[in-house]
């Protein structure tokens, strides 16, 4: 019987057989710290009333905007 050891990036799932390469995957992942802003659609056109747009900073201070 052979062992087989792997490792995965605990942020995003992707399997390795090289510690390192999950490590840099791990490490290369932005975490972000808060929702800056969000906007929103009406009601009307958006019944779930979730927001159309979030502004997100990362640890970094790097900031993006994502649209649903």
């Amino acid at each position: 019987m052979k062992e087989v050891k792997h490792y995965i990036c605990e942020i995003c799932g992707t399997e390795y057989n090289d510690k390192t390469k999950a490590q840099k995957c791990e490490k290369g992942h932005k975490k972000p710290t808060k929702i800056i802003n969000a906007r929103y659609l009406p009601i009307t056109n958006n019944a779930l009333g979730i927001p159309n747009v979030i502004e997100v900073e990362f640890a970094d201070g790097s900031k993006f905007e994502y649209k649903r």
